[in-house]
């Protein structure tokens, strides 16, 4: 499943990436297969990653220390799915 999110860090982007990348190292790395992560500038960053356990992934969010880290640097976002199709007719 593909998953989109958008938000600002107010702790900036480098302390989102570094988390993200100690994360990815495990425990997501099991269940993200391919993500990026992108600095808009401003403390605004979005993501996109294929996610093949969304039960894990609401789990690792919801989990107290989790939601404590998005509280300590001001994390906050909007998630998405998205699901991608064939299309049906050529363009």
């Amino acid at each position: 499943m593909n998953v989109f999110f958008y938000g600002t860090c107010a702790a900036g982007f480098g302390v989102l990436k570094s988390k993200f990348d100690k994360d990815m190292a495990d425990p997501m790395g099991k269940w993200v297969t391919d993500y990026r992560l992108s600095d808009l500038g401003n403390n605004e960053v979005m993501c996109c990653m294929n996610v093949t356990d969304m039960e894990a992934l609401g789990a690792f969010m919801s989990d107290p220390a989790e939601v404590q880290w998005d509280q300590d640097n001001g994390a906050v976002y909007k998630l998405s799915l998205i699901h991608i199709s064939e299309p049906t007719r050529p363009y």
